[in-house]
């Protein structure tokens, strides 16, 4: 989280805005249960502190919408872990020797140092995770891959437990998205122990990379 001298609304502001990129003062109020007017004043400090910037986006009717982001400085407020997983990766690509790389393109290495990791992070984080509930244990799982750099968003409601994920290297490997990836979906259903399922594109918010539905059913091992 950002560091002490923000005020606590305006540290859940730039929580939000890092979650889903661009907001407005309206999305922004009802998630924070406060007025309209309050959260304007909040963002004006924030952009004083360049923390945040705010575009004009025009739909189809009506007056352009403000909607804001965080800058870079805003960014720099959170941890980065950019370099623990930069050395896990590079600690795969080490480890390989010529017969498994003989004969592969460069995605189908890549595939293989994605899958060996995503292996390596769910022996070492199962047996951390915690929680008397599947919601619980979801939310344990996200905290300790957020370790690693690897952003998940957890969402509950009405019984199904979502993770929303954005900034997965596996993107580099897709089109930008990765529906269709499968190593993060394999290291998380390893690291719960339950059943993780690849979201459909359609039900995946545009701010998000990749989306998985966790099951509570649980699995004996993981093909």
């Amino acid at each position: 989280m950002p560091s002490g001298h923000i005020d606590g609304t305006r540290e859940e502001i730039l929580a939000i805005l890092r979650r889903r990129e661009r907001v407005g003062v309206e999305e922004l109020a009802a998630d924070l249960g406060l007025a309209g007017a309050t959260v304007r004043r909040h963002l004006d400090v924030l952009q004083r502190d360049n923390y945040v910037s705010v575009a004009q986006v025009r739909g189809h009717t009506g007056r352009p919408r403000h909607l804001f982001s965080l800058t870079e400085a805003g960014a720099d407020l959170f941890p980065h872990h950019y370099v623990r997983l930069t050395q896990r990766l590079l600690g795969e690509i080490v480890g390989l020797d010529a017969n498994e790389t003989a004969g592969r393109s460069g995605l189908e290495i890549a595939s293989l140092v994605f899958d060996r990791m995503a292996e390596r992070l769910a022996t070492e984080y199962a047996p951390q995770v915690t929680g008397d509930n599947l919601e619980a244990r979801v939310r344990s799982a996200a905290r300790l891959v957020a370790e690693e750099g690897i952003d998940f968003e957890v969402i509950a409601r009405d019984g199904e437990v979502r993770l929303l994920g954005r900034g997965c290297p596996c993107t580099r490997l897709s089109s930008g998205r990765a529906e269709a990836c499968d190593h993060d979906r394999r290291m998380l259903e390893r690291i719960l122990g339950v059943r993780v399922e690849v979201l459909p594109a359609g039900a995946i918010p545009h701010d998000f990379h990749c989306g998985y539905a966790v099951a509570d059913v649980a699995v004996a091992a993981v093909e």
